[in-house]
């Protein structure tokens, strides 16, 4: 390479014009000698990323790995896929539905029908254990709790579904660590702040804990740097507002990308638009 430089630049006209061509030429050999050392020292473009990246696994293992747990209210069965899609297109790949028992059930098997493999599936808001053997049964993969419920927690075991049972002071993240469910829910994290639980996993380092209540997408990255494992992004809409679907994407990316620059981590590209399989059941 650099007998190439010198032989152009001893060799080179003394009219400027007239060596621009010359210079060209070695610039280019110089290029192609320096990827061909690469490729020779191991070096691979970055593939384009797969849609596989975008399956989840289970939930044990998904939610801490995406740092982020989308809370969201339906009213009903029917308006439950383009909430999801919504959430979906911003980049969130854990799903917790909340609404009335009557409609959770079918809300919970519309989703998994049409998300399976790309979106996990939970619920939140079921209290006792009748309620979570429903959810379960319609096909829940994770239950997110706001309080430590026995009977409810043993009901997911049995079923071998995650429990996240929520606590908030020392004590009750104790009882609910007794539990073994993997994930611990500091209920409501957002009215203490990012400190609470830096202080908590100082005296308890081997809680994974998930911060839920009052999250919002400038602390999320707080919460993230102090400890927990994942947030929760519960839904802003009053009771009866008309849903904004590009709002929710935008504030579901904001989530998204919070929760990776916190992990100090390349900022994870939406999912790629995938059309609805199966009928449309919207």
């Amino acid at each position: 390479m650099r007998k190439v430089i010198e032989s152009v630049t001893r060799n080179r006209p003394r009219n400027g014009s007239a060596a621009v061509p010359l210079l060209l030429f070695a610039a280019a050999v110089v290029g192609v000698m320096a990827v061909v050392w690469a490729l020779w020292q191991g070096w691979r473009p970055e593939p384009p990323i797969s849609e596989e990246r975008f399956v989840v696994d289970d939930p044990i293992v998904h939610i801490p790995k995406v740092g982020l747990v989308a809370r969201v209210v339906v009213q009903n069965a029917e308006n439950v896929i383009p909430v999801v899609e919504a959430l979906q297109r911003g980049g969130v790949t854990a799903v917790a539905l909340h609404g009335a028992r009557v409609a959770i059930p079918q809300a919970i098997g519309r989703a998994r029908a049409v998300f399976a493999r790309r979106v996990l599936i939970g619920v939140s808001g079921v209290h006792g254990a009748q309620d979570v053997e429903e959810a379960v049964r319609a096909g829940a993969e994770f239950v997110l709790m706001t309080s430590v419920e026995p009977e409810a927690i043993r009901a997911c075991q049995d079923a071998h579904v995650l429990a996240i049972p929520g606590a908030f002071t020392a004590t009750e993240i104790g009882q609910a660590w007794r539990f073994r469910t993997g994930l611990i829910a500091v209920f409501p994290a957002g009215r203490v702040g990012p400190g609470y639980v830096r202080e908590l996993l100082r005296e308890a380092r081997d809680v994974a804990v998930v911060a839920a209540g009052g999250i919002t997408p400038e602390n999320a990255g707080e919460f993230i740097r102090a400890g927990a494992v994942a947030v929760v992004a519960s839904d802003e809409r009053e009771a009866g507002e008309a849903r904004d679907y590009d709002a929710m994407t935008l504030r579901a990316r904001a989530f998204v990308e919070a929760v990776d620059r916190a992990r100090m981590r390349s900022v994870r590209p939406a999912p790629p638009a995938k059309p609805i399989e199966g009928p449309d059941i919207r």
